[in-house]
C-alpha cells in the first residue's frame, strides 16, 4: 500500500487507494450534505475514468499495480508501459473517451427525467465529467492529453524526442493558462472574491502541471542517461533468505552470527524483505510480520524499470530473478549509487 494513502477495496482485481488529502476533503465536505453526495458521484466517476485506463492497459497485457485518488484527480499505476510506448497513446486515450461518454449519459438523462433536485445533479455530474474530460486531452503532462499527444508523435519520431516536443507543447499550455487567468483577473466584471477563487484555483493547476512536466523531464533524462545499465549491474547476492513463518526473536540470533543486513522471506508466490531497521508492529512474533513485498524485476531488466516498479509498488527494492531463481536484491540507495556514478562519468 502506498503510503500516505489507506486501501478502501479492489474493482476488477485492482487495488483502489485514497490519499490522505482526499479523505480530508471528504470529510470537510460532511458540513453539506448536497455537496457530500455530489462529491461522493463525482468520486465514482473520477474512479470509472481511472478504471478505463487500467482496464484498457490489463486488456493490452499489462500489469496495473493500483489506483489512487486524490484532490487533483486518479493515478494508475501500471507496470511496463514504459517498455510498450506505442500502447500509452490507446491507454491514455481510454480515460477522457470514457469521461466523454459518462457526460453524455448524464446529458441524455437530464433531457429525459422530470425537473426536480434529481435533475440539477444529473447536470452538476455531466458538466463536471465534460469539464474532466475536456481538462484531461490539454496535450499537456502530466494529463492524458500529455500522453495521448506523445504517443501521437511516437509514430514518426523516438520516445526522447517525442517527449521533448510533447514538454515544450506542455509549457505552452501552461503558459495560456497563466496570461488566461491574468487577463480574466483584470478584466471580468464579478466581485473581488470571484476572481481571486478562480486566480488560486489556476495557480493550484499550474503548480500541479509544473510538477508533472518536470517529473517527466527527469524521468527521460534518466532513462536516457542510464541506457545499457542493467538491474543485474547493481544487485546484492549476499541476502540471508529464511522462512517466513521463523520466530524473529531467532532471527535477530541468526543474523548476529550471518553478520547480513538483508533479509528475504517468501509470502505466497512473493519476495518479501524484512527491514531489521524499523520497530517491529505490535504483537509481531513472525518474520511475515515485519516484511514487505517486493516486485521481481528479471536480471536483463533495465535500471530505469527497476526504478519505475519500486515508485509503483512504493517500495524501497526489488527482487532480482532469472527463471523463477532469486539472483539478489537491489535496493533504492544502491540504484541511486549507480545512476550518479553513471551520469557524472557520462559528463
Amino acid at each position: 500500500m502506498t503510503q500516505g494513502a489507506v486501501s478502501i477495496g479492489r474493482v476488477f482485481g485492482i487495488n483502489i487507494e485514497l490519499h490522505w488529502l482526499f479523505i480530508l476533503l471528504m470529510l470537510y465536505m460532511l458540513i453539506i450534505p448536497p455537496l457530500f453526495l455530489l462529491f461522493l458521484l463525482l468520486f465514482v466517476c473520477v474512479l470509472i475514468h481511472e478504471l478505463a485506463h487500467s482496464l484498457t492497459a490489463i486488456r493490452s497485457g499489462l500489469k496495473v499495480s493500483g489506483i489512487m485518488l486524490t484532490p487533483m484527480g486518479g493515478l494508475s499505476s501500471i507496470d511496463g508501459i514504459e517498455k510498450h510506448p506505442n500502447l500509452e497513446f490507446k491507454v491514455a486515450f481510454a480515460g477522457p473517451m470514457m469521461s466523454f461518454l459518462l457526460a453524455a449519459i448524464f446529458g441524455t438523462l437530464v433531457v429525459f427525467a422530470p425537473f426536480g433536485a434529481a435533475t440539477h445533479f444529473l447536470q452538476e455530474l455531466f458538466f463536471l465529467n465534460l469539464i474532466l474530460a475536456v481538462f484531461n486531452i490539454i496535450p499537456a503532462f502530466p494529463m492524458d492529453g500529455g500522453r495521448v499527444f506523445r504517443g501521437y508523435l511516437l509514430k514518426t519520431r523516438s520516445f526522447a524526442d517525442a517527449t521533448a516536443l510533447a514538454i515544450k507543447v506542455s509549457k505552452y499550455c501552461m503558459a495560456a493558462i497563466i496570461a488566461f487567468t491574468v487577463a480574466y483577473a483584470m478584466l471580468a466584471s464579478q466581485d473581488l472574491y470571484t476572481r481571486g477563487f478562480y486566480v488560486v484555483l489556476t495557480l493550484i493547476i499550474v503548480v500541479y502541471l509544473y510538477g508533472g512536466i518536470r517529473a517527466e523531464e527527469y524521468s527521460v533524462m534518466l532513462r536516457e542517461r542510464t541506457k545499457g545499465l542493467r538491474i543485474s549491474d547493481v544487485r546484492y547476492n549476499r541476502y540471508v533468505s529464511v522462512d517466513s513463518g521463523r520466530k524473529l526473536g531467532d532471527l535477530y540470533k541468526l543474523m548476529q552470527k550471518k553478520r547480513e543486513h538483508i533479509v528475504v522471506t517468501k509470502i505466497g508466490g512473493d519476495y518479501a524483505l524484512v527491514d531489521l531497521m524499523r520497530r517491529p508492529p505490535k504483537n509481531a512474533v513472525y518474520v511475515r510480520d515485519m516484511a514487505v513485498r517486493i516486485p521481481k524485476v528479471g536480471a536483463n531488466e533495465s535500471i530505469m524499470e527497476a526504478i519505475t516498479k519500486m515508485q509503483n509498488a512504493d517500495v524501497g527494492a526489488v527482487a532480482v530473478t532469472n527463471g523463477g531463481r532469486l539472483l539478489g536484491v537491489a535496493t533504492a540507495s544502491m540504484l541511486q549509487s549507480l545512476v550518479s556514478a553513471h551520469m557524472l562519468g557520462s559528463k
